[in-house]
């Protein structure tokens, strides 16, 4: 087996309680959900944290210059994932997200940003930061879920071309982002039942575990390096740009359950030791006990993605409208960003 934000009203429609009976699956029909989810969050996220920091301009000018050249600003935006990834993994705990969006899930983010001009030698600096945690949140009581979400990003730009006869400026530069985000919420009603043989070497018996009342949380990660190459047009009032990044990601996803957990070998409860600990480990379910277990894959990709957009300049004010797609996966995204830049 594989080892390998976020604005709330988009992620509410996330997860949708289904009361119901025990329901019973097999445990390695789950893990092999947990192996494909982490196997499209390892696409996805990565994608998703480069949202920020994809400034129209190129390069932004030396910081000693006269004005001084930095800016700071927000960017809000999204990037999709197939919904197949989430429900596959979400059908084993008796969630379904109610959607059919044939273009993907949109996965929202947004950032607090800021760049400096360089030193002496023609390059910029970028540093972003994106928080949410709703679990203090009266508006989100209601839904009972609480959503987590963190990304924290720099960069680096070179200038190759910052032409003062051609409106034209090009850069290349490398960027580092990291992503951590979850959304968790409690089923109640509910029970549900995971079945298991333990392979031969471990007695080849009939083993299961049983939950209900759950808090269930499905929890992700990725830290990702970019190298990327980017292009503007400053034409006064508007500048066109374009992008195109290569990444490689160190992404981690999957689930964790906090709930009353009952094991059973042919059918008779047992405790839960070191010996059942050591079987499930072999199916990638971690830190079991009396009160819990979680799976959490890790995968290692890479990505490409290209963007491009337009910036509108209003005196020392920019507004960015930029679009991106990933070539991996077929992804999109889009973002909004304004910011003050001298």
């Amino acid at each position: 087996m594989k080892k390998i934000k976020k604005i709330p009203v988009l992620c509410f429609l996330i997860l949708i309680l289904a009361s119901s009976p025990v329901f019973s699956f097999e445990l390695e029909d789950l893990q092999d959900a947990v192996d494909d989810f982490s196997a499209a969050m390892a696409q996805s996220l990565p994608f998703n944290s480069t949202v920020g920091l994809n400034w129209s301009d190129a390069y932004i000018g030396q910081l000693l210059n006269a004005p001084p050249h930095f800016g700071v600003g927000l960017s809000a935006g999204f990037t999709t994932i197939k919904i197949d990834a989430f429900n596959s993994l979400m059908k084993y705990f008796e969630y379904q997200i109610p959607l059919n969006i044939p273009i993907g899930f949109p996965l929202p983010a947004y950032t607090i940003e800021a760049r400096i001009g360089g030193l002496f030698l023609p390059f910029d600096i970028g540093v972003k930061f994106g928080y949410l945690d709703t679990s203090k949140m009266s508006l989100f009581e209601p839904f009972g879920v609480n959503i987590d979400y963190l990304l924290i990003g720099a960069d680096i730009r070179y200038a190759l071309i910052d032409s003062k006869l051609l409106p034209l400026k090009l850069s290349v530069g490398a960027g580092f982002n990291h992503l951590k985000g979850g959304i968790s919420t409690t089923i109640k009603d509910s029970g549900t039942n995971y079945s298991f043989i333990a392979p031969d070497t471990l007695g080849g018996q009939s083993y299961s575990i049983s939950i209900s009342d759950l808090d269930l949380g499905f929890l992700w990660q990725t830290n990702v390096l970019e190298l990327k190459t980017h292009v503007s047009f400053p034409l006064f009032i508007i500048t066109p740009y374009a992008g195109v990044g290569a990444s490689y990601s160190w992404s981690t996803a999957g689930y964790k359950v906090k709930s009353d957990v009952t094991a059973y070998k042919n059918g008779t409860i047992i405790p839960i030791n070191n010996d059942l600990k050591k079987i499930l480990d072999g199916f990638g379910v971690s830190n079991v006990s009396d009160d819990g277990f979680e799976s959490m894959i890790e995968v290692s990709d890479w990505n490409v993605r290209v963007y491009g957009g337009i910036s509108f300049n209003l005196a020392v004010v920019k507004l960015d409208l930029t679009v991106m797609y990933n070539i991996r996966d077929s992804a999109f995204g889009g973002t909004f960003g304004i910011r003050f830049q001298l």
